[in-house]
């Protein structure tokens, strides 16, 4: 774990948006806590890593720190920075190494008969005390005899929070809490909040541009009643039509084989001509009949459909 996370600046400096001016400086800092750590000034390059977190903030730079105090022979302060490490960046691909430092820390804090309590808020900021005695504003970390303490979190605006906690023998204790917020009160919600300030034009928020609604797609339109079933009727027509044309010729074959039949001599010429034009005319009813069929089933189909839609 003795190293510098000196590599990653580059990332860090495009990482989140800034003002140009801040981001100079932080890069300025950082690297002037890279040569002050390669120097051995640790104290001094804890400095200047703070420095460039406060103008521009990346949990990486926790490492760092945490490096410089552990130099220093803090470990509660490089137990807090590497927890703080951890928490903001949660995918760091160290993560073992740096819970393994922990574990070390902590090995050596109970030798000391001590544990580190850490607590952070969400929001931030909340006045803390154990026992009934003030120790700051959270986030912050606090050096104590394994036991049990009496916690109290207090936060304009939020519910107060009051909270038994055990601190073992050979383990740290990360206390988190989400505050509930509070409704105001009466007097409060009659004075107006006072403005907020405007944040600097190359900070201020852009929101995408909104789309223009999209109308919705007027309904089919519907055919006049008078057209509807058109084709229904059509097909109905040919029906009857196909079907009175069957009808006609279906008979005139009947009279055709009638007569056939009547015939007083044999006459080959006269018995061939009305055979062929009997069966010409049953054939030409049949092909008739199935044309009135089709049509009327048709038009039976096109009538169910147009109904419908």
């Amino acid at each position: 774990m003795k190293r510098l996370a000196a590599a990653f600046v580059l990332a860090w400096i495009v990482a989140i948006p800034a003002r140009a001016a801040d981001v100079a400086e932080a890069k300025a800092h950082f690297r002037k806590g890279v040569a002050l750590y390669e120097g051995r000034r640790w104290r001094e390059a804890m400095a200047e890593f703070e420095a460039a977190y406060r103008l521009k903030p990346h949990g990486t730079i926790h490492f760092n720190v945490a490096q410089c105090r552990e130099r220093l022979d803090d470990g509660p302060g490089a137990l807090r920075s590497y927890e703080d490490y951890l928490r903001e960046v949660p995918e760091a691909s160290d993560r073992a190494a740096v819970r393994g430092a922990v574990r070390r820390i902590e090995g050596r804090l109970a030798s000391a008969g001590v544990q580190v309590l850490l607590v952070y808020t969400d929001p931030p900021g909340a006045s803390l005390s154990l026992d009934g005695q003030e120790r700051g504003k959270t986030p912050l970390h606090a050096v104590l005899a394994p036991g049990s303490y009496a916690l109290a979190l207090e936060l304009d605006g939020y519910a107060s929070v009051k909270e038994q906690v055990e601190l073992s023998r050979t383990a740290s204790r990360v206390f988190e809490v989400v505050l509930r917020e509070v409704a105001p009160t009466a007097a409060a919600a009659a004075t107006p909040a006072p403005a907020a300030a405007a944040p600097p034009p190359d900070l201020a928020p852009r929101a995408p541009p909104l789309a223009a609604p999209i109308a919705p797609a007027p309904p089919p339109a519907r055919a006049p009643r008078a057209r509807r079933h058109l084709a229904t009727w059509i097909a109905a027509g040919t029906a009857l039509a196909a079907a009175t044309a069957g009808a006609v010729l279906g008979w005139s074959a009947q009279k055709d084989e009638q007569a056939l039949d009547a015939l007083a001599a044999p006459d080959r010429a006269a018995a061939t001509r009305r055979a062929r034009d009997a069966q010409s005319k049953a054939h030409a009813a049949n092909a008739l009949y199935a044309l009135a069929g089709g049509s009327a089933a048709a038009g039976t189909a096109l009538f169910v459909i147009e109904a419908r839609f």
